[in-house]
């Protein structure tokens, strides 16, 4: 999908074609099927054209060839009779000007489909997402028709929050029930770590979010869409594509151009069929019965970490948990580790040759390629499970098992919840990092949360413990402390304060407290050179948002966030 995005804003601008690595070892390739979808396709004369290679330096690149556009039906919300046209209640930019673009820039025209009409000039400049000089045709859907004519997606009319209107309430995620779709999603989640850009795929990753959510962690993930949503919760099902309560969103080709880029840091999609060598197959499952891969081949080649995602059978797979694990109840009629995937979607050997970190998650077994062996390795087993007959057995071909094979954590088969977020920010240890230069350390308290005395005393004795030596040999300290995601419990904050005291008179020379992106600029002066009137600007700036915030917030919990900027380790 990223591919072809790209394919048509390069035929916009009269390029040859659209130039990526995308594509490599998947049926795209033209060692593969060069994307022909059938018979008839790999005997035109135009197949061996459309996706060509080309090395780039001594490297393998793919030519997905730009194709001139007749005509290009694009949708909007509001048109004037100009043809500019706005976007206000589409849940997407996605490609509406480059198609527009691509089909002029061509010859052909291009046919607008709106809700409504407006005056000539009443629509703001900033607003118009595809200028009217790009449009020949507006059609416009009666009002009685928009429910049935001009839908936001396959099942809902509009959502004033899908298109950015309002904002809906926080921690309103559905859980999901214990079983095959929580199992896995729980497991794939342990793979999560604060403040990274995620992507989920359509179906069964899409439970990694609800999982996020229980365990309070999803406000600490920025999860994204290929479509082009940043931030928020991404819709699921039919919904899929849009974000609820979305930070920002760009156009679809501008999207795929960040993941090629490399800015995921993990991606979680699903599998149809999984190879002896790794390979995935999401696109095709029949000569006759076409899937398609959407954006799966470019997110999952340009991301360093991809978990896949499939139960280890299906059709008719029923288990249970245990107080000891998990139990087969009833195994599925049909194997998705397979010997060859019937369509080669993702790449196990690609995948070595990138240097990706690759698993492949089930309800009873987690599974990883690398550049050690050529065929599957068997790292984790679910408690109860027979190694044979549940797993082994379950499989079209033999995998490696580790000589360090693990059990799966058994929080993942119980109903409460695992409670690992305070794994997953780190140790203390982790969270601070010391400066010898200048004898500074940086504590990062993102994502604390002090619930007890004994929670108190724990981070006032483990700080004692990391600086204590420090101290001893280069006299007091400078601190540099991090509070963006730092909570404390009503209760606390007369023995907090007491002990952020004595704490500041035993060990620190001075100290700064900052929340957010000041802390990361504080960490940068270290490492690179900084001018001194635009260090003081935001250091100004900083000041200036903490006495805003002193002045103008009036939430009840107002003074724990005073405190928060005032005192503390």
């Amino acid at each position: 999908m990223g591919s072809i995005s790209r394919m048509i804003r390069a035929q916009s601008t009269h390029s040859p074609g659209h130039i990526t690595s995308v594509g490599l070892g998947t049926f795209c390739d033209p060692d593969e099927s060069g994307g022909a979808t059938n018979d008839a396709a790999r005997k035109s004369p135009m197949h061996s054209l459309l996706v060509t290679k080309m090395d780039i330096n001594g490297q393998t690149n793919l030519i997905y060839k730009a194709l001139p556009i007749d005509v290009g039906i694009i949708r909007g919300t509001t048109a004037d009779s100009q043809g500019n046209i706005t976007l206000e209640h589409e849940s997407l930019l996605c490609d509406q000007k480059i198609i527009a673009a691509a089909a002029k820039n061509s010859g052909g025209i291009v046919i607008a489909q709106v809700k409504r009409v407006a005056a000539d000039g009443s629509l703001k400049a900033r607003d118009v997402q595809v200028p009217g000089a790009f449009v020949d045709c507006v059609v416009v859907v009666d009002e009685k028709d928009h429910d049935s004519l001009h839908r936001m997606s396959y099942p809902t009319a509009h959502n004033a929050v899908l298109c950015g209107e309002i904002k809906m309430p926080t921690g309103v995620v559905e859980a999901i029930p214990l079983g095959i779709r929580k199992m896995i999603s729980r497991r794939a989640f342990l793979e999560v770590r604060p403040n990274q850009i995620i992507n989920l795929g359509i179906g069964l990753p899409e439970g990694v979010a609800s999982v996020a959510d229980e365990e309070n962690m999803l406000d600490y993930l920025v999860l994204s869409t290929e479509p082009g949503s940043f931030g928020g919760l991404p819709a699921s099902g039919h919904e899929f594509g849009p974000s609820y309560n979305a930070s920002s969103l760009m156009e679809m080709n501008q999207m795929f151009d960040c993941y090629d880029g490399g800015i995921l840091d993990i991606c979680f999609l699903g599998a149809a069929e999984v190879s002896k060598d790794g390979d995935v197959n999401v696109s095709r499952m029949a000569k006759d019965r076409l899937t398609g891969p959407g954006g799966f081949i470019d997110i999952s080649q340009s991301t360093k970490n991809v978990v896949f995602m499939t139960p280890m059978t299906t059709k008719g797979l029923e288990i249970s948990s245990t107080t000891s694990g998990l139990k087969i109840k009833k195994e599925g009629q049909v194997k998705k580790f397979v010997q060859k995937v019937f369509e080669k979607t993702f790449s196990g050997n690609e995948a070595v040759r990138r240097g990706q970190q690759v698993l492949y998650v089930t309800e009873r077994a987690v599974f990883r390629r690398t550049a050690k062996y050529d065929v599957i390795e068997l790292i984790e087993i679910a408690p109860n499970v027979d190694l044979q007959s549940d797993v082994i057995d379950q499989m079209d071909f033999v995998p490696i098992v580790s000589p360090a094979l693990k059990i799966m954590d058994e929080r993942i088969f119980r109903g409460a919840k695992m409670n690992v977020s305070n794994e997953m920010f780190g140790s203390l240890e982790r969270r601070c990092t010391y400066h010898h230069q200048d004898h500074t350390m940086f504590l990062d308290l993102f994502g604390i949360t002090l619930n007890s005395e004994d929670d108190v005393r724990w981070l006032f004795d483990g700080l004692r413990e990391i600086l204590r030596p420090l101290v001893k040999n280069k006299g007091k300290i400078d601190m540099v402390v991090q509070y963006d995601g730092f909570d404390i419990r009503n209760g606390l904050s007369s023995l907090y304060v007491n002990e952020t005291s004595k704490l500041e008179e035993e060990m620190y020379n001075s100290v700064k407290r900052y929340t957010g992106h000041a802390f990361k600029r504080a960490q940068l002066k270290r490492q690179i050179k900084i001018s001194e009137w635009v260090s003081k600007s935001y250091e100004t700036l900083d000041n200036y948002n903490i006495s805003k915030s002193k002045s103008h917030h009036h939430e009840p919990f107002f003074p724990i966030l005073i405190l928060l900027h005032i005192v503390g380790p």
